[in-house]
């Protein structure tokens, strides 16, 4: 189970998430809604721990998260809003690198392989690669150590059709199989056809 206990974040004296509190148990996807700025992206970088909170605490099966990177990489998979990837490696490099940080061995299974369709991307270099491309690779990220939590910030918006398909289908099955998942997405569509609850903030308070 993730839970978030009272999780606040301020930037100077500007408070962008207010004591936010859940339990996520396993099999359940939670969907995060709201306007632009209300707090949604930033709660996901506290999940993640790529931020820290001001505040509150960050729960894996009742164990705080906060320092523990063996733990987040094998327990949390996190895709970003906003791709970070090296511009001068190619993806088989970056790839590589990521799946040794996990503690993983050998090439990338099958099936993401298929679902993300990286073998047509492997030599292509990060900084030439389009906002869908890039995306399909920050999945491969988060997805590729079978983490038994995703956290997904917007990862549908710059797909084509037909990855959002797949992803959908592979997301249902992990959900199916007991991982927890927390969306962020604009589309409702998204949230509808994954998520049986919901999270909404508006200016960093759930609502």
């Amino acid at each position: 189970m993730l839970q978030a206990v009272e999780l606040t974040k301020r930037y100077g004296r500007r408070t962008v998430l207010d004591r936010v509190s859940f339990a996520l148990p396993p099999g359940e996807c939670l969907g995060l809604c709201g306007p632009n700025g209300s707090g949604k992206s930033t709660l996901l970088r506290l999940l993640a721990q790529t931020e820290r909170p001001d505040s509150g605490r960050v729960l894996w099966q009742g164990r705080d998260l906060r320092g523990d990177r063996a733990l987040l990489r094998r327990a949390l998979g996190y895709a970003p809003q906003r791709d970070a990837l090296p511009a001068d490696a190619t993806v088989d490099q970056v790839l590589r690198l990521w799946r040794g940080l996990c503690g993983l061995r050998g090439p990338m299974d099958e099936e993401l392989r298929r679902l993300l369709a990286l073998d047509e991307l492997r030599g292509m270099r990060c900084g030439a690669l389009s906002g869908g491309m890039s995306r399909r690779v920050s999945l491969a990220m988060a997805l590729c150590a079978r983490p038994a939590c995703l956290l997904l910030d917007e990862s549908f918006a710059p797909l084509d059709a037909h990855t959002r398909a797949r992803l959908t289908g592979w997301l249902q099955a992990y959900l199916a199989g007991g991982g927890c998942l927390v969306l962020c997405s604009h589309d409702e569509a998204d949230l509808a056809g994954l998520c049986g609850a919901r999270l909404r903030l508006e200016a960093g308070r759930p609502v």
